[in-house]
């Protein structure tokens, strides 16, 4: 009675002050929905955790002795919702037999599995990932081929094995729970290697030694940071208690030892004492599952099923009540995008979300549907997404959570934490109804961007569920349109203006190269480095995209040219460069040009890193009669790396020809003098044909033209009257032709 008491006084104490929407599943008649299952390929799931700012959950699977896997709830318990599964090449090391997922607010997450190695090897800890779903288990995915990248993990610390617990504290700070050892440490990776790599020597350690806690075999003792205390809340499995630690306590008493059998070089390895730390909460059974939300504390029963309510806005913890599920199994438990209570069970493998009823008035987003978003954070990997437009009109679905009809609210949307846009919405919602909303519209700059968008005030009053009220994410745009003829030479930018450059791996990128241009003709050009390092990169996918052209009024014959160098490392090497086009901004990309090993050969084989001489470029002419009359036409220079040898691009042209065959075979030319003062003279390999001679500026318009009718002689061309600058000359024999950049002088 006297419990009973206790909560009545303080859920009316709520009342009175603003209720927790939380606390309405103390008092409530709660339904429980299975929104995943073993059909959704759940299997023993241990935890789970909601991708910021987006409907995504995530479920970690148990896994097997091949390793841990994951399934993505997209739109979770919508009814567009879509599931997919994933496993990482290389999870059996770096996520076998998962435990816990912590993510981050940086576009990261860790994992921690409950492995030991045989022997008793400490070479096991947590790991990190990205965030991205165009790179979690999807890069470097080849099956611990030896030499090649580690999957698309990137990092890993260890010392802790039979990991049963990890949070995100800050960064790329996270904590953990070492079953192996009996204490918690805080790793601190620094920074990431990039998908694959196996370099940690810039990791720190910090193990609380006076910090001694056990674990349970099978059941994770999960742990949350409270980030508006510092407080870390966490189970002590073997002892059945809820603690938490002070993270703003505890000094660095000395430095330990890595063991032998770790094999591992470390910035730091810390031993910490004195650190504070309470319990909170003894069980007789079997606690295993957190979450803080919203002021609360809730920690599962794998025994029983039941979670419990503590109010953590004060100094001490106070238990207000719990949950009776009837479910025992449960392990993860989280607030999801809805700012419902979901949890896994794993002896049932199924993913469960817990309705209480609605708040009388709660908006909520759904999704930012303009401009197409992925990703929260603006560094993302991908080639989608675009918007060719120099101004954004955002629109969101605006969702009724509540049980009154929604007649008006606030939506607040912002760009690179720029000036908040808001839009006073009214109109009429019924519980469970949408509506599509377009926002004023904002002026922006090419780039990679981060919009969020918020919803208040529903009716007029202060929205209890906040956690249903944002979405954010990134989207890039590239609004320049260039016309046509066009040229690029990269004379000492990289990305240029109006161009943007998609990559994973900061050891292998492309790059500005001021050493070399094609044909000799210039010292600047872009540079793919296929050959650095000791790690085998093949598969790696790199993109350089140009701007818009503008090729509305282009005759036939308008073709896309450039200059190539690229020498194979050995017999077996296969890097490929490939050409793609897209007509509805980045939305579909189609192959107009790809080139690989042999066939993009330009020099002989090189052992060592190649750099091209003036005679070791080709150029290469692509037809684009197929895009004539399109007023926005995006090019794309994909790289596919196979860790052979270096591949350069130079002197990317547009511009109207005619008479240009289209199975046009190479010529080669000499220029000579270059520079010159006005005169040049030019010698091919073809002594037997007329030529036609063409010679364009840099932004392609013709400046002289003239037939040569005598085969076989050296050929003149006059520029003097030219204003000094760069040129380019091309010269058709029959099916062939060839172009070279030339230079005036005065």
């Amino acid at each position: 009675m006297k419990k009973i008491t206790l909560l009545l006084v303080f859920l009316a104490s709520q009342a009175l002050s603003g209720q927790n929407f939380l606390d309405r599943y103390l008092v409530d008649s709660l339904a429980y929905t299975v929104i995943g299952s073993s059909a959704n390929q759940l299997s023993s799931p241990r935890d789970l955790d909601v991708k910021p700012n987006t409907n995504e959950i995530w479920v970690a699977n148990y896994g097997t002795s091949a390793g841990g896997n994951f399934v993505i709830f997209y739109n979770s318990g919508l009814s567009n919702q879509t599931t997919q599964y994933r496993k990482d090449s290389h999870s059996d090391h770096f996520s076998r037999y998962t435990s816990a997922i912590a993510f981050s607010d940086i576009g990261e997450f860790g994992t921690i599995g409950e492995f030991l190695p045989s022997g008793g090897s400490t070479f096991m800890g947590p790991s990190l990932w990205s965030l991205d779903t165009n790179i979690f288990a999807r890069v470097f995915q080849n099956n611990w081929v030896n030499g090649l990248p580690l999957g698309s993990h990137l990092d890993m610390l260890h010392q802790s094995p039979y990991g049963m617990g990890m949070a995100h504290d800050s960064a790329k700070i996270y904590w953990v729970f070492d079953g192996h050892n009996g204490n918690i440490c805080k790793y601190d990776y620094v920074m990431g290697h990039g998908p694959g790599y196996d370099d940690h020597s810039a990791g720190k350690i910090y193990r609380y030694t006076d910090v001694t806690v056990s674990r349970v075999i099978g059941v994770p003792s999960h742990m949350i940071v409270d980030k508006t205390t510092g407080w870390l809340y966490f189970i002590d499995g073997g002892t059945k208690k809820l603690k938490r630690l002070n993270t703003n306590t505890g000094t660095v008493a000395g430095n330990l030892s890595v063991p032998a059998s770790a094999n591992e070089t470390l910035a730091g390895y810390y031993d910490v004492q004195g650190a504070i730390v309470e319990v909170v909460d003894s069980f007789t059974t079997q606690p295993c599952g957190i979450e803080i939300s919203n002021g609360r504390l809730l920690a599962g029963d794998y025994t029983t099923g039941e979670i419990i309510f503590y109010d953590i806005t004060g100094t001490t913890p106070v238990r207000i009540g719990s949950v009776a599920t009837g479910q025992p199994g449960i392990q993860g438990i989280k607030v999801g995008p809805d700012g419902k209570i979901w949890f896994v069970n794993k002896t049932a493998s199924t993913l469960v979300r817990i309705d209480a009823s609605p708040a009388s008035d709660d908006a909520a987003i759904l999704a930012i549907t303009s401009p197409a978003i992925e990703n929260f954070e603006p560094s993302y990997y991908s080639i989608k997404f675009t918007t060719c437009s120099g101004s954004v009109t955002p629109a969101v679905t605006l969702y009724n959570a509540g049980s009154n009809t929604l007649d008006s609210a606030v939506i607040t949307y912002t760009i690179d934490n720029g000036t908040p846009v808001s839009f006073a919405w009214t109109g009429s919602l019924t519980t469970g109804a949408s509506v599509a909303v377009v926002l004023p519209g904002v002026s922006i700059p090419d780039g990679n961007h981060k919009i969020s968008a918020t919803v208040s005030s529903p009716n007029g009053v202060t929205d209890i569920n906040t956690i249903n009220d944002s979405k954010a994410g990134s989207f890039r745009t590239m609004s320049t349109i260039a016309l046509n003829p066009y040229f690029e030479g990269f004379s000492g930018t990289f990305t240029p203006p109006g161009w943007s450059y998609v990559n994973y791996n900061p050891n292998n990128l492309m790059s500005w190269n001021s050493t070399v241009g094609g044909f000799g003709n210039s010292a600047g050009c872009v540079k793919m480095d296929n050959y650095s390092g000791s790690e085998d990169i093949t598969g790696q996918v790199d993109y350089l995209m140009m701007p818009g052209i503008d090729i509305t009024n282009a005759t036939s014959g308008t073709v896309l040219e450039f200059n190539v160098a690229y020498a194979k490392y050995n017999s077996a090497s296969n890097d490929k460069l490939e050409v793609r086009v897209s007509t509805d901004c980045g939305v579909s990309w189609s192959n107009i040009y790809s080139k690989s090993g042999t066939t993009l050969s330009t020099a002989p084989v090189s052992t060592g890193p190649f750099t091209p001489t003036a005679s070791q470029w080709r150029h290469e002419s692509i037809n684009l009669n197929t895009y004539i009359g399109q007023a926005d036409v995006r090019f794309m220079f994909v790289s596919v790396s196979n860790f052979g040898n270096n591949l350069y691009i130079d002197d990317i042209n547009i511009l109207n020809t005619t008479g240009v065959n289209e199975d046009a075979v190479d010529l080669t030319m000499q220029v000579y003098p270059n520079p010159g003062e006005g005169m040049f003279f030019i010698e091919t390999n073809d002594n037997n044909s007329p030529a036609k001679v063409s010679v364009f500026n840099t932004l392609g318009e013709l400046v002289l033209q003239q037939e040569e009718t005598r085969p076989g002689v050296r050929f003149t061309v006059d520029l003097s009257e030219q204003p000094a600058g760069a040129y380019f000359i091309r010269i058709s024999q029959g099916a062939a032709e060839a172009t070279q950049r030339i230079s005036v002088i005065r």
